[in-house]
């Protein structure tokens, strides 16, 4: 079969495409978490070594306490393991630092996703935890109350809040390399999305549940101490992440806006940093102190001691 002559010529034609033209590709992503140090490098590292000991015993400690004992497996204390494994995260920069110095091992992670992912959820969860202390104030009044405190509710809400702040961090960060020009103004709306926007939810569900409780209050005639305390001691630890955290996310936002800016310099944003990496510690002792439930795990774990030590005593006195 013959092809015609039109068709032949089309054939033998070299087809071109138009070429966008497109950015050279950097060689490395866009760093926002980058801190110049101005103390000596070993005065660093040792206050590394204290932040990630303290951090990391102490908020494992919380962690053992809930886990190993089956009464403490509530759903607030499933959210406050997901709070202590949020905190401990942004110690991983400091644990890199510590098996730089100590083995030489250089893990080259991009601080960005661990500052922001361990910021993101610790600020979500506050907010979720008290929601569910509100919940649980009317559960019975609240057609959705049992299920949402269901533990296998509480793991489905654990695991969205880490899915989602993942997921949203990387595609923010992957839009700051492509549109580096704008990055100032995509990490401050971020930063606004993710303070600006868990604290009025907070501060709504604190005026719900201080109006609830004050109701409940005149019905009953006495305030209902356990979830009181409870409230404070969320509310207390609430302060301590917008007072220790929040400086450093803040501090670096205005960096982005207002390069000179006298409040945000390196010097200070260093010191701010330092500081953020000590809320592990900060949040664990609160809980520590003001936490019901601690108390009633520390007493019984103290009572079993006493119990052994006496048991061995006398076998030694009947020996």
């Amino acid at each position: 079969m013959e092809i015609p002559s039109s068709l032949q010529n089309y054939h033998d034609r070299e087809i071109t495409f138009p070429v966008m033209i497109t950015r050279a590709t950097k060689k490395g992503p866009t760093k926002i978490n980058v801190i110049t140090l101005s103390i000596p490098l070993f005065d660093a590292r040792v206050i590394n070594l204290v932040l990630l000991t303290l951090g990391t015993s102490l908020n494992f400690l919380i962690i053992l306490a809930i886990v190993c004992k089956p009464s403490m497996r509530t759903s607030a204390n499933l959210y406050v393991v997901s709070l202590a494994c949020s905190n401990m995260v942004i110690l991983i920069e400091p644990l890199e630092e510590m098996l730089k110095w100590s083995l030489e091992v250089n893990m080259k992670l991009n601080m960005d996703y661990v500052c922001m992912v361990s910021f993101d959820v610790s600020i979500i969860t506050l907010s979720i935890l008290k929601f569910i202390l509100y919940i649980g104030i009317f559960r019975e009044q609240v057609s959705f109350g049992h299920e949402i405190l269901k533990r296998t509710t509480t793991m489905k809400g654990i695991l969205l809040t880490w899915s989602s702040c993942i997921i949203s961090i990387a595609i923010g960060l992957h839009i700051y390399d492509f549109f580096e020009d704008d990055m100032a103004d995509i990490y401050v709306w971020f930063t606004i999305m993710f303070i600006g926007m868990p604290t009025i939810v907070s501060i709504a569900i604190d005026a719900l549940i201080i109006y609830e409780l004050y109701v409940l209050k005149e019905i009953e005639g006495s305030w209902r101490t356990r979830e009181l305390k409870q409230f404070v001691l969320l509310v207390v630890i609430w302060i301590a992440f917008l007072a220790i955290r929040m400086p450093y996310r803040l501090a670096r936002a205005i960096s982005f806006l207002l390069p000179k800016a006298s409040c945000c310099t390196d010097g200070k944003r260093e010191g701010l940093y330092f500081m953020a990496k000590a809320y592990p510690t900060a949040f664990s002792l609160i809980y520590i102190v003001l936490s019901n439930d601690f108390h009633e795990i520390f007493q019984v774990i103290l009572k079993y001691r006493c119990w052994k030590c006496c048991k061995e005593t006398a076998r030694e006195v009947i020996a």
